[in-house]
């Protein structure tokens, strides 16, 4: 498990998330690790819906390519999955820079639910989590700072975000 801090940008995003999902589903990007000289970032989120259309960004213009083109599979099929994506160009160095990438696609009241869950955490005095499980099926959740629940993980993968 990785625990970042909230990005500036974090409210805006998640803003624009709520604002999309009354629309239409839409795909949150979520980069959950990097290795090797890579300008993407762990925490770099991209919203993608509808016909190619996005808000945020993950850096590299062939990160967001890439995460691009495949979000219509998850925004198509429902179906979370992880991405990795190997931005070396020489051969000889293939492998050495990686990113990862989480895709979810949000939809529906709970989705809409979370969204509001967020911001709220966001913009409020106490301290939460956004546990994002790398699990195919399970869907992102708030939690107050100080919960137990995180046991609820079972040594599952997970992104987490401290709000």
């Amino acid at each position: 498990m990785m625990q970042i801090k909230t990005r500036s940008n974090s409210v805006e995003l998640f803003s624009y998330l709520l604002e999309q999902l009354s629309k239409s589903p839409v795909v949150l990007a979520i980069v959950t690790a990097t290795q090797g000289g890579t300008t993407t970032r762990v925490g770099d989120k991209l919203l993608i819906w509808g016909d190619a259309q996005s808000f945020g960004s993950l850096r590299e213009d062939t990160v967001n390519t890439a995460v691009m083109t495949q979000s219509f599979a998850v925004l198509k099929t429902g179906i979370a999955q992880r991405m990795v994506i190997d931005l070396d160009t020489d051969k000889n160095t293939a492998g050495q820079t990686k990113v990862q990438i989480w895709l979810t696609r949000w939809q529906g009241v709970d989705a809409i639910a979370t969204a509001k869950a967020t911001l709220s955490a966001l913009e409020g005095p106490e301290p939460s989590r956004l546990i994002v499980p790398l699990v195919t099926g399970q869907f992102p959740y708030i939690i107050n700072q100080v919960s137990p629940s995180l046991r609820n993980l079972q040594g599952q993968d997970a992104y987490i975000e401290n709000l």
